[in-house]
Order: structure tokens, then C-alpha cells, then sequence
């Protein structure tokens, strides 16, 4: 035991190079730390194949642009047990109304076609959307201009 005490310094001298060397053992240390807690973090793309989808996205700003004033007029309300959607003057030749849910990864989207002819008024049953927030997405085309609407919703 006495051995042991001789060998091992009791009083190490606290000088600028003792103190470097474990300022930068610590700093080592914190760096090997963040990276493997980050190569435990999962990487979840909302959009698998979100390049060729920020290229076509000029496409989308002018949709935009296009539907302007029908987005200031639409009417979205939840009443009874039935969510209602009316965009009026609006009479797509196709198009269609999708519910995205942006929390989940595999969450099913629902879509449903709008008519061809008639004015945007549907309404959709509320029992098959489960509580949560949803990004509606509106796409028409009227004579060959196209229009998109997006919306971020919460249903009950």
C-alpha cells in the first residue's frame, strides 16, 4: 500500500500545460459525444424526391398567383359531422382536394377528385380524418391555367 502512495502524486502542479491538455481532453470528449448522439437521430424526409420537386416549384408560385382571389373567398367549416369546402366562381375542368398530414410519414393521404363542370362545394365526412393538424391542398385547372390553394388546418 505504501508502494502505491510513493508512485502517485498527491499534488499534481496545476500549471498552463496541465491545464490545456484537459481542456482539450473535455473538448474532445463533448465533440465525440454530439457525434454519435447524432448518428442516433433518424433522418424522416417529408418528400422522398424533394429535387426534382424544388425545380417544377416556379410551376407552383404561379398556381398560386393564379388562385389568389379565389383563396380569399374560400369557405372552410366544420359543421355536424362534415367538413365543408366551397370555393366560389370556381369551375374546374379536373382537379383535386388532397389531405396531407405532415406528422406522419405514413400517414394516408386522403384525395378526393373535384368535378369536372361544376363549382367547388363538397363536403366530406369527419369520421375518417382523425384529430390532428392537416395541410389542405386544392389543385384545379380552368382552361388550361392552373390554380393551387394550400392550407394549414386543425380538425377536431
Amino acid at each position: 500500500m505504501q508502494v502505491l502512495i510513493k508512485i502517485l502524486p498527491m499534488n499534481i502542479k496545476w500549471n498552463w500545460g496541465t491545464k490545456l491538455t484537459i481542456a482539450i481532453i473535455l473538448f474532445m470528449s463533448f465533440i465525440f459525444g454530439l457525434v454519435y448522439m447524432t448518428t442516433k437521430n433518424s433522418i424522416i424526409l417529408v418528400e422522398k424526391d424533394y429535387y426534382p420537386k424544388g425545380i417544377a416549384y416556379q410551376d407552383k408560385i404561379d398556381k398560386i398567383k393564379n388562385a389568389r382571389e379565389f383563396h380569399r373567398n374560400m369557405v372552410l367549416k366544420e359543421k355536424d359531422q362534415q367538413i365543408i369546402l366551397s370555393i366560389p366562381g370556381a369551375i374546374p375542368d379536373s382537379g383535386a382536394v388532397v389531405f396531407y398530414r405532415p406528422d406522419q410519414e405514413k400517414a394516408k393521404d386522403y384525395v378526393y377528385p373535384l368535378p369536372s363542370g361544376a363549382a367547388i362545394d363538397l363536403s366530406f365526412p369527419k369520421s375518417k380524418f382523425k384529430r390532428g393538424i392537416y395541410v389542405l391542398k386544392i389543385t384545379w385547372w380552368e382552361e388550361n391555367k392552373g390554380y393551387f390553394i394550400e392550407e394549414k388546418i386543425f380538425l377536431n
